[in-house]
């Protein structure tokens, strides 16, 4: 199974969420699932949000590199792709074979049963950081669930 995050940017939400998934995947065990992460409008040469990455690094996680543009061959390779936003899943839905849109979720919607977006913390408080960072372990902690 392949699952790929999306934001917009790919240098904080879906970055930190490809991080944890992988650690939380192989501390729980689960095999065969190979994680990874875009972004919809991700420049050459953006780098990872430091904030994010501190936060990261204060969990135990490494989180770092570059951000990753979201292209027709990452997202078509997916089983799943969970999306940050609404607007997102409208713009992978541009790069996306139209027999492959069942394959998207929203993370709100997936993980928490949430009809909402998950917030981009990109150029908040570092509270707003924190919140997200929270939230999104906690809904890949359901992922996992789901997966097993």
């Amino acid at each position: 199974m392949k699952i790929v995050f999306v934001c917009t940017g790919n240098a904080c939400r879906s970055a930190a969420a490809e991080v944890v998934m992988k650690k939380m995947l192989g501390d729980a065990g689960v095999p065969d699932v190979d994680v990874t992460s875009c972004g919809t409008k991700t420049h050459n040469d953006l780098k990872r949000d430091e904030v994010m990455c501190r936060i990261a690094a204060g969990h135990g996680y490494v989180m770092g590199g570059m951000a990753v543009e979201a292209t027709e061959e990452i997202l078509n390779s997916a089983d799943l792709i969970i999306v940050m936003t609404e607007r997102h899943r409208q713009e992978v839905t541009r790069l996306l074979k139209y027999d492959h849109w069942n394959r998207i979720v929203r993370f709100n919607d997936y993980c928490f049963g949430e009809a909402t977006d998950l917030p981009d913390p990109h150029y908040q408080t570092e509270y707003v950081y924190r919140a997200c960072f929270a939230k999104i372990k906690l809904g890949c902690q359901e992922i996992i669930n789901k997966l097993k």
